[in-house]
């Protein structure tokens, strides 16, 4: 009994060896080490959300976004409400100019996490570039609300100002996201606030 809880125990330390591992090499930027590591993990457990997500996440970062894609729809399938996969779903389709798809992906996040700012971020942007500039708007002053710091939201509420010919409001949020670092913000200040 003691000599299988002993052997048991080990093939459990040895599992998560690897997945540190896997973790290990994604944040030295060695994505396809990762995947290789992350895979044999996932050979004797493939229902393991953290390392089947975080093997999306180098397959995206090695731009194969067809397999992240396949990753990500497996945490999905294991579990629904996961906040990391219906992100990295909307981000997917926000790239493939899938603008509703996107949406859906990001109400999801919203609805299992409220406080997740990149949702209403990339949920305004999705309707920003359908044209939906009221619920562009009520989503970047969202993301705002939540953080005070985030230039992408002050940057993008900013160009949807200057679109509705607002441009007190767009050039105060486009000097706030340059003054939170955003390089993108000079050229909009230089067009829209000289």
């Amino acid at each position: 009994m003691l000599l299988s809880a002993v052997v048991f125990a080990g093939f459990f330390a040895c599992e998560s060896e690897v997945t540190e591992e896997g973790d290990s090499l994604f944040n030295e930027g060695k994505y396809s080490e990762a995947i290789e590591s992350y895979t044999e993990y996932l050979a004797t457990r493939p229902k393991d959300i953290k390392t089947l997500y975080n093997r999306g996440r180098a397959y995206e970062e090695l731009d194969q976004v067809e397999k992240a894609r396949e990753d990500f729809i497996g945490v999905l399938n294991i579990q629904p409400n996961n906040v990391n996969a219906n992100l990295s779903m909307g981000k997917y389709w926000y790239n493939k100019k899938s603008y509703a798809q996107a949406i859906n992906f990001f109400d999801k996040v919203i609805e299992v996490d409220g406080r997740v700012v990149d949702a209403y971020l990339l949920k305004g942007r999705s309707y920003h570039q359908q044209g939906d500039f009221d619920n562009a708007m009520i989503n970047y002053n969202r993301a705002i609300d939540f953080d005070r710091q985030n230039q992408e939201a002050f940057l993008y509420r900013g160009a949807l100002k200057v679109a509705l010919n607002q441009k007190k409001g767009a050039c105060s949020d486009l000097r706030r996201a340059k003054g939170l670092g955003s390089k993108d913000a000079d050229a909009a200040i230089a067009k829209h606030c000289m």
